[in-house]
Order: C-alpha cells, then structure tokens, then sequence
C-alpha cells in the first residue's frame, strides 16, 4: 500500500497509516503504483479442471495469473479481458491537472485495486473542522467488481468517511452524476474522457454537501433522535432476529444487542474519539453524533483478531460496502431532521 497525507494540521488517515508505507509527496503515478507493489501486468491464460485422465483445459474459462509471482488472481469467463494496472496508471496521469493523487491500495495480493486522489476542494462545517472531496478509482481482478470511480467525502481532522457517492449503486452513477463504472472489455481511455466533466460536477455540487452537514449543527441531540437515527444506519443488524441464550427462541434485535452502540456514545460524549469533543459549535448537535457514527465505522468497526487485517477490512466495507451504505443511511436520517 502506497499512501501520503501532507502536514497540513490534520491527522493522517489510521487506516493507511496501519497497513501503508509513507513516499515523498513528489511521487508520480507510476512510482506510487510501484511502491504499492503493483507493477506488474494480470495475464490472461488457460484455465483446466481436472478430469478422470488428468487436467482437462476449458474452451468457456480463462485465469488470470500475476506475471511476477504467477499467483492466480480469478477465474473467468473467455471473454474476460483485464483492465491492467497500467491502465490505471495513465488514467492518473490523465486527470493530473484535475486531481492530486494520495494514496494507492493494493488488497489481497492485487486482487483488488484502490487509488485515492484530492480533486482539490474543501471547506469547514464548523471552524476547525475542514471537509474535503476525493475521487476513488477501483478495479479487481477477482471478480468482485467492475472498473470504475466513486466520490466521498473526507472529515480531515480525524479522517472519517463521510459520504459514499453513487447515488443507487454503479449502475446508476452515470445517469446521475455521480460515478461512473465499466465492464473490464471497454475502453479505458473512453472512460477517462469522461472523468474531467464528473470532477468538475463534484467540485460544484461539494458546497451543497457542505451546507447540509452545517445545517446539522443546528439540530440539538434528544434520546428519541439517537434512537432513529441509529434504528435507520444499523437496519440491516436489526433486520437479523437473535437466538435468546437461555430459552433458545429466536427474538427481535434491538439497538441494546448491538456492540458498536456503547463505543458510538463515547465518542459523541467525548470519552473516547477524534476531535468532536474540542470543536465549538459539534458537541450535542446531530452534527457531532453523525461523526461519532462515521467515525466507529471508519475506524472501530471489524472483527479480525490481526489489526491489519482489520483494517483492510474496513477499507473494503467503506469503500462500495456495508460500512459505506452505513454512513450513508446516518446521513439520510440525520438530514431528514433538518
């Protein structure tokens, strides 16, 4: 992993931090990608499965291998072609006057890719608490995604994720604005085309984002709040009965049965957390419990005993799942105060 947070007065992302190498900040595209260990090409070849004789290749499957380890990456169909990390590459240097490029992930031995670049704008919710708009290029060689970009937004004191922006998933980014995806056999280069006027869209629509964070501060936190607000971000736990320990039935979760509750409530009173407790203008607003919320996600959340698993993990879930729809959800909630 290739990350870099300049010192600007504000906290660099933990979650890089844990699992990335820090470069010089004059680092090109193509020396980030190589620090990330991903300079290297994904071959296309035959696929076989065993038959009763031996190894049978397959005319409707190909593999995809790393041509510096030969690791297998996927399994595909024929018609499978790979968005090389090449690609990717020229697609940064591309947007080079648009964009500032921070941080590059490799995950899972490269079968799965994130870049992370500033398209340069930010702006305060409260004084002292600066928001700040990325773009996030991904692809996968697996399987789990297509190739594509999506927007969020950064809170950079403490590096919370604070929206996730494809509006209803890839399939409709295009068509609103948000984000744009294709299929691994389409033109990188047209896509590329496409990103300068997405940018420039984002750059206009972030004060609009900022203005509804700001007017969450005005909002001032009751139980009866916390308890919608939670019951919407957390619907899909809730959704899932629990098995009683003693009776063995099944009944209803509730909001008391959820871990992420007791640490959501120390960071909102300022126990434990990044930042919310020092800002005048967050303590006690819905402002300051939607980033308690955001910030268990972006850096609490997660069950794998090793710390670095932990925290691919999470970038996994921020970025395109549950923890991204999370977030969103809290701020769907949290505005529908306003």
């Amino acid at each position: 992993v290739y990350g870099r947070y300049r010192d600007r007065g504000y906290a660099v992302n933990p979650l890089i931090g844990r699992v990335g190498t820090m470069v010089p900040e004059t680092a090109s595209a193509s020396e980030a990608f190589a620090i990330a260990g991903l300079d290297w090409s994904a071959d296309k070849r035959p696929a076989f499965f065993m038959g009763p004789d031996g190894p049978i290749e397959s005319p409707e499957h190909c593999s995809i291998v790393r041509s510096d380890t030969n690791d297998l990456l996927g399994i595909h169909g024929a018609g499978y072609t790979p968005v090389q990390n090449a690609a990717l590459v020229n697609l940064l240097d591309y947007l080079r006057e648009d964009i500032e490029i921070e941080n590059v992930l490799s995950i899972r031995q490269g079968r799965k890719i994130f870049a992370t670049a500033s398209i340069r704008v930010e702006d305060e919710v409260v004084p002292g608490d600066r928001i700040r708009r990325y773009l996030h290029a991904f692809n996968s060689f697996d399987g789990s995604s297509s190739f594509g970009v999506f927007f969020s937004d950064v809170r950079l004191r403490c590096a919370n994720q604070l929206s996730y922006l494809t509006g209803k998933a890839a399939s409709r980014a295009s068509l609103d604005g948000t984000g744009l995806r294709m299929k691994h056999t389409a033109s990188v280069t047209r896509f590329a085309e496409n990103l300068p006027a997405l940018i420039d869209l984002e750059r206009r629509s972030f004060s609009r984002s900022i203005d509804e964070l700001r007017s969450l501060t005005n909002v001032q936190l009751n139980a009866e709040i916390a308890r919608r607000v939670l019951e919407a971000t957390y619907a899909d736990k809730l959704a899932v009965p629990i098995k009683d320990k003693d009776s063995g039935d099944k009944r209803a979760r509730t909001l008391a049965d959820l871990p992420e509750i007791g640490i959501i409530r120390s960071h909102y009173t300022g126990s434990t957390g990044l930042g919310i407790r020092d800002l005048p203008g967050a303590a006690g607003t819905v402002y300051g419990f939607f980033n308690a919320i955001t910030q268990f996600e972006t850096h609490d959340a997660g069950r794998a005993k090793d710390e670095t698993e932990r925290a691919r993990t999470r970038l996994e879930s921020l970025w395109g799942g549950d923890a991204s729809r999370r977030i969103d959800r809290a701020r769907e909630a949290c505005l529908a105060l306003v």
